[in-house]
């Protein structure tokens, strides 16, 4: 236990299990996004809709956005036109950042992300948070 602690867990080159999980999720919904021409590698929701630390909260108006806005520890916010809904800090972060965002796209934005719809025509997501 005390060599992983110093090693693994000490180790900031290695990526944080939040890290992971969100690269998946991230993942997941470039996937199903359709291609924007102005991303040409594919990556719609990370390029439109994922910030991540050093940029600015604020250097591009996004309608809503998950910003990580640190990477030891991560720590995850959720972005909502001008304003910046902070989530209790905790190895829940993420989770509870996706749920808020999920919850901001259910009522809010007619359970569409973008062009996708996260309701049961579409990717069925939305049923986490009914």
């Amino acid at each position: 236990k005390q060599w992983y602690q110093r090693r693994v867990r000490g180790n900031k080159e290695l990526p944080t299990d939040a890290q992971i999980v969100a690269h998946c999720v991230n993942t997941y919904l470039d996937s199903h996004l359709p291609r924007n021409p102005m991303y040409p590698e594919g990556r719609t929701f990370t390029t439109q809709y994922f910030v991540q630390t050093p940029s600015k909260a604020d250097s591009k108006k996004r309608e809503y956005a998950l910003f990580q806005s640190s990477i030891h520890p991560p720590h995850f916010k959720v972005l909502v036109g001008d304003e910046v809904w902070e989530v209790s800090k905790g190895r829940n972060n993420l989770f509870h950042s996706l749920l808020l965002l999920l919850f901001h796209l259910r009522d809010e934005e007619h359970g569409m992300l973008g062009p996708l719809n996260l309701g049961p025509t579409g990717l069925n997501m939305l049923w986490i948070v009914e």
